[in-house]
């Protein structure tokens, strides 16, 4: 693969993405009623599915596999993290479903859908940075 050319840029954004992830999870809230039994399970999904597949574009495809532990051990982090925080509750399932998007953005994107950001840099006509 091409290297990006606002590979900062890209980076920077990806950060600020998980630093949400981190802020979402761990702020305090009140509780609501979901539309359904086990709907957080669909967020916890997506968030790290968009994360991983975010990150699969930017980081090299060697770093594939540290990429995949590095955000399982950010989803069971935060999960203790709200266990300790006395008004969060710690899930195996949450855990699951982090790590079950993990996987599957790091396979669906790293094997068919590679380049996209790259491809959004040349429409977009990105000079060198």
């Amino acid at each position: 693969m091409k290297s990006l050319k606002l590979i900062k840029f890209w980076t920077i954004l990806g950060l600020i993405y998980v630093v949400a992830i981190f802020y979402l999870c761990l702020k305090r809230s009140e509780p609501s009623i979901p539309p359904f039994e086990h709907f957080d399970k669909i967020l916890h999904f997506s968030a790290y599915f968009t994360l991983t597949s975010y990150f699969t574009q930017i980081a090299k495809l060697k770093n594939l596999r540290a990429l995949i532990l590095i955000f399982f051990i950010m989803g069971v982090t935060i999960e203790v993290l709200q266990y300790f925080s006395g008004y969060r509750s710690f899930e195996m399932l949450d855990i699951l479903a982090n790590t079950l998007g993990v996987l599957a953005g790091a396979f669906i994107v790293g094997r068919y859908c590679s380049g996209i950001i790259f491809k959004l840099e040349k429409v977009l006509n990105f000079k060198d940075a």
